[in-house]
């Protein structure tokens, strides 16, 4: 069983994600609620759960006021979040979970697996700044990487590439760093920008501004910025070299 407590200002919306794990997750024992930043912060003291859904805005202040004042957390903490579409990618490219209200069962019902796959995975709450900072400014220009070692952040402008390790990515930067990250190609594949990056084979994904030459050896590849030659499949060359004409290098 793995121990969730549960801050949100509205009491209906506690009670609704209640029953909703209670069916949907019932290896989540939910053993506290609390109704705003005071009352949470003693909940946490108290109880010291494994995971924390959290509400953003609630009446005497915010989640991210809340995990500020409480420190360095052994709780896993996921976001209730009834904020704009750019604000849910925001929380996706710096690693944290999140639920959109009104919650979807399906959703919880897949975050209840992840959560209990890597309940040990924590995230710094120093990437609470960052998150922040993106969402005012309504520009991403960092993506966090949840690493055996810790959480690495690297500017989108320095990913030269990806490349599939089973379920695992390696990311290549221009700093010349290699990077093993445990989370499929596909799923970074849906959050990095479509007018950066391309996805040429179902085993890489390329910087399209790190890309110095298109060779036609062997079908095809592409030569980026490390000296690496990227494999692009047949059916997906003419739309790569479109992609490439229509981006400043």
């Amino acid at each position: 069983m793995m121990t969730v407590a549960i801050v949100d200002d509205e009491k209906n919306a506690r009670l609704t994600l209640r029953e909703l794990l209670a069916e949907f997750c019932p290896k989540m024992n939910v053993v506290g609620e609390a109704d705003g930043v005071d009352s949470g912060l003693k909940l946490l003291e108290k109880k010291h759960p494994d995971i924390l859904f959290l509400d953003i805005q609630m009446n005497d202040g915010t989640g991210f006021d809340l995990l500020d004042q409480a420190g360095q957390l052994d709780s896993k903490v996921v976001f209730a979040t009834a904020f704009d579409q750019f604000a849910v990618k925001a929380f996706r490219y710096h690693a944290f979970d999140y639920l959109v209200k009104p919650i979807d069962p399906d959703e919880l019902k897949e975050l209840c697996r992840k959560l209990r796959k890597e309940a040990t995975e924590q995230l710094s709450i120093q990437s609470i700044p960052e998150l922040l900072r993106s969402i005012r400014a309504q520009a991403i220009e960092n993506l966090a990487l949840s690493t055996s070692e810790g959480h690495i952040y690297l500017k989108l402008d320095d990913i030269i590439r990806l490349e599939s390790n089973g379920n695992y990515t390696l990311f290549y930067s221009s700093e010349g760093e290699k990077i093993m990250v445990s989370r499929t190609l596909g799923e970074f594949g849906e959050i990095l920008p479509d007018e950066i990056f391309y996805r040429t084979h179902q085993s890489h994904i390329v910087n399209l501004r790190h890309v110095r030459k298109v060779l036609r050896e062997d079908g095809g590849y592409a030569l980026m910025s490390d000296g690496a030659k990227v494999s692009i499949s047949r059916r997906r060359k003419d739309d790569f070299l479109d992609r490439l004409g229509g981006i400043s290098l």
